[in-house]
């Protein structure tokens, strides 16, 4: 039993360190202004709105803090991070937060969504966990961008969660592009809570010891409760 014990204490021990963040932003600490090209950490084109929750009627991620009008008053636009650096062979992963926009009497929102690099990466794995619909990025050598995705929100849409995740096999820095369309009518798109983390991907060897070690312990917890029914 302190054998099995061993190899379990060492599968958990083999598992992958825990994410660290490599670029975040809340837009809490951001000024609010409307129709502005001060966001930090990502540069302008047009301009957007930094709310407030509760501004107008727009409910920010956790109905709090303040969040981001993609659709500026007056201007429609869109926002580009500034480089965004990761090591290689780790897993990146890009979470967002995004609901459409409440005010009545306007068209559903149009979000574009760019993930692009600096220089041309080698991408390995490449997955989309959650939030976006249909397809969207690809794997392989010399990508320079993965095209732009673009989706139809309900002006009531509450926030959704956007995920993906993808493996550099170099080191290299990473562009996000967020951007609303359409009519220029001062409400668009809203985002929140832009994160970007970083992460060790698990060598094979190490899921078999995982898997190897868990499963042992399993199988002896199973062997110990017959021993004990009979």
């Amino acid at each position: 039993m302190r054998i099995l014990t061993a190899l379990a204490a060492a599968a958990v021990m083999a598992m992958p360190a825990s994410a660290v963040t490599i670029f975040s932003q809340n837009f809490d600490s951001a000024p609010r202004a409307n129709n502005t090209t001060n966001v930090p950490g990502f540069t302008v084109t047009g301009g957007a709105d930094i709310i407030s929750n509760g501004t107008a009627g727009v409910l920010c991620a956790g109905a709090a803090g303040r969040c981001l009008d993609l659709v500026g008053s007056p201007n429609v636009g869109s926002i580009t991070s500034t480089p965004i650096n990761f090591n290689a062979g780790r897993l990146i992963t890009v979470s967002f937060h995004l609901s459409g926009n409440p005010r009545a009497g306007t068209p559903a929102d149009i979000f574009n969504f760019a993930l692009g690099f600096t220089d041309p990466e080698n991408i390995a794995v490449f997955t989309l966990i959650s939030g976006f619909q249909g397809s969207y990025g690809s794997t392989g050598p010399g990508i320079s961008t993965m095209g732009t995705y673009t989706e139809s929100l309900v002006r009531n849409r509450p926030f959704v969660s956007y995920a993906l995740s993808f493996v550099p096999t170099s080191a290299g820095s990473l562009l996000l592009t967020f951007g609303g369309a359409g009519p220029n009518d001062s409400a668009g798109p809203i985002l929140d809570n832009v994160l970007v983390g970083s992460q060790v991907v698990p060598e094979p060897s190490t899921w078999l010891m995982l898997l190897a070690g868990f499963g042992m312990v399993g199988l002896a917890a199973r062997r110990r409760r017959s021993s004990v029914a009979a």
